[in-house]
């Protein structure tokens, strides 16, 4: 009979719980703030107080590239004040986790719980709704803790995938609320009469109970205590370690700039999905008038495409890692897949096949999100490798930093991601009601529109797929025998704790 050998951290119950935990607000807030500009143009109302047809559209286009352009400059700074921060017993990580989680809700309400005396002064909303994204950019920045908490916690390989797999999952669950958004929002708003009010209370709950899951998390890890590290690797980390960090570390530009345009691929997707399901598929391009209920539905339907997917992923990717035997081939593996069914997707919308049989476009969405979904897992652990170069290049441990510069792509992404198919809809003047859902707009620009959508939905992704996977199998340069010095160097680093 043999004993029972009790796992100790971070393998253990209580911190894979924590670590499960410990994504949920973060997740929540990446997945519904790809939501935020629908919420403008749709459920906000702006255009109604301000009394202007496709303000909403023009306001939040210009809004949220912006205030990407103000990430690329607080992100690196938020990574530096981690990284300099003093070791504590609670935990470094843990300590801005909590920050961090705070802040991110605090924007977040502010962001979709903007009171109906803001809306109509371009004054007043654009510093409401500035403000709101600062605080939540701070908090977003802060709390990403995850990153440097899995590197921190464990050099193994196979302990790493594991805590990763959590998250993933973890990530998965969390962004189911956020998935059904649009969906539970019209149908409260058919049921009330009222979308608007829907969407702002909808999101607020989101958010403050996510926070409290997050919370709770934070306290069941055990983050490691180093304060007795080796004296080079004491004080604030310097502009000089920065400048060596920019100047030495490939992998992590070269993983930046493959996952920048494969991340865009997907984001540009998803930012006009459901534009192109509610216009193409559930309006009368004619009167403008949309049922809601069928919106409802497939958007309900997108849902859970984009979800049970991700669930499997945790699962796939460990085969798909054993087969292609590093994270960096798994990644551009993934890439090659993603652009071809891109391109399937085009072809067929463009042949007019998808006009006829609709259900080719979730089948098609479906498919493209197992491998999209791999691919985050992939990002993280990469991510993580590229931490280990820079202290295996640096000396000491500058994890924030290289998780903020490296956030710094999927920020790019995200800001491209939402300017583009804003730029088309001021192009056409997109104007909703936002308690009928009626368009407001000129109709007879409605079809040009749908037509932009199509090519922003699947021609351009697959080629940025495509990109994406020549940058990764020709750039990324750590190889096996590098790896395993990198292993060393840092247990020894470790072991000096």
């Amino acid at each position: 009979m043999t004993s029972h050998i009790k796992k100790q951290p971070p393998e253990d119950f209580r911190s894979m719980s924590g670590f499960f935990m410990l994504i949920f607000s973060n997740a929540l807030g990446t997945t519904i703030l790809g939501m935020f500009m629908m919420y403008l143009t749709d459920y906000s109302g702006i255009d109604a107080a301000m009394g202007k047809t496709g303000y909403a559209a023009a306001f939040g286009t210009a809004f949220l590239f912006i205030t990407r352009v103000i990430d690329a400059i607080d992100d690196p700074v938020q990574g530096w004040i981690v990284d300099s921060a003093k070791e504590r017993r609670f935990g470094k990580y843990r300590f801005f986790g909590i920050i961090g989680t705070v802040l991110l809700t605090v924007g977040l309400v502010m962001m979709f719980g903007m009171p109906g005396a803001v809306k109509g002064n371009a004054v007043t909303l654009w510093l409401w709704a500035v403000i709101g994204y600062l605080i939540f950019d701070a908090g977003s920045a802060l709390g990403a803790v995850t990153g440097p908490l899995t590197q921190k916690s464990t050099t193994n390989p196979r302990v790493r995938a594991k805590i990763v797999s959590v998250l993933r999952m973890a990530a998965v669950i969390a962004a189911i609320p956020a998935l059904f958004f649009t969906a539970i929002v019209n149908m409260i708003g058919q049921a009330t009469g009222d979308v608007g009010v829907a969407a702002s209370t909808t999101a607020i709950i989101f958010a403050v109970v996510f926070a409290a899951i997050t919370l709770l998390g934070i306290f069941l890890i055990r983050e490691p205590y180093i304060e007795k590290a080796n004296e080079a690797r004491k004080g604030a980390v310097s502009f000089s370690d920065i400048l060596v960090l920019v100047k030495t570390n490939r992998p992590l530009w070269v993983h930046s700039a493959g996952f920048l345009i494969g991340n865009m691929a997907y984001g540009l997707s998803a930012g006009v999905i459901l534009y192109f399901i509610r216009w193409y598929f559930c309006a009368d391009l004619s009167t403008g008038q949309v049922d809601l209920i069928k919106f409802a539905a497939l958007s309900g339907i997108y849902s859970i495409i984009s979800l049970v997917p991700n669930f499997l992923c945790p699962f796939l990717t460990t085969t798909v890692l054993r087969i292609f035997k590093t994270p960096d081939r798994s990644m551009y593996g993934c890439m090659l897949v993603m652009a071809s069914l891109y391109g399937v997707l085009y072809v067929l919308n463009f042949t007019g096949v998808m006009h006829t049989v609709p259900t080719l476009l979730f089948v098609l969405y479906f498919l493209i999100m197992i491998p999209s979904g791999m691919t985050a897992l992939f990002s993280t652990l990469l991510s993580v490798e590229c931490a280990d170069y820079a202290e295996y290049r640096v000396g000491r441990n500058m994890n924030a930093v290289t998780n903020s510069l490296y956030g710094l792509t999927q920020k790019a992404a995200s800001a491209i991601g939402s300017a583009v198919p804003g730029v088309l809809l001021i192009a056409v003047g997109y104007s909703v009601d936002a308690v009928t859902g009626t368009y407001t707009g000129d109709l007879s620009k409605l079809p040009a529109m749908v037509n932009g959508l199509s090519l922003i939905l699947a021609l351009v992704p697959a080629a940025m797929a495509l990109t994406s996977f020549l940058i990764y199998k020709f750039g990324y340069n750590i190889t096996p025998s590098v790896r395993a010095d990198i292993a060393k160097v840092l247990e020894e680093n470790r072991a000096s704790q």
